[in-house]
């Protein structure tokens, strides 16, 4: 059976590997200390910002799948249960 991946873990490697070089590109910058402390600070304080962002984006759409989900499952009840009676009534 073929390995499946959605994509997702390319795209955590990916955000991972950006942050790390990212973060040591601020680090290992011609500052002083207290600059690349502010520098550090700020640089993680938009990542939450974005990574709080990209939660609420989630949650959202798997809300909404588990949604659409849950309507198919009500219909195709539905349907069984009407083809059931159906076929109950012409035997």
């Amino acid at each position: 059976m073929a390995d499946r991946d959605n994509g997702f873990g390319g795209a955590l490697l990916f955000v991972t590997g950006a942050a790390v070089g990212a973060a040591l590109g601020v680090l290992f910058a011609p500052r002083s200390g207290g600059e690349t402390r502010e520098a550090l600070a700020e640089w993680l304080k938009e990542r939450r910002e974005k990574g709080e962002d990209l939660l609420h984006k989630v949650k959202d759409e798997s809300l909404a799948k588990k949604e659409a989900v849950i309507a198919a499952a009500k219909a195709a009840k539905q349907a069984y249960v009407e083809t059931n009676s159906k076929h109950h009534e012409h035997a």
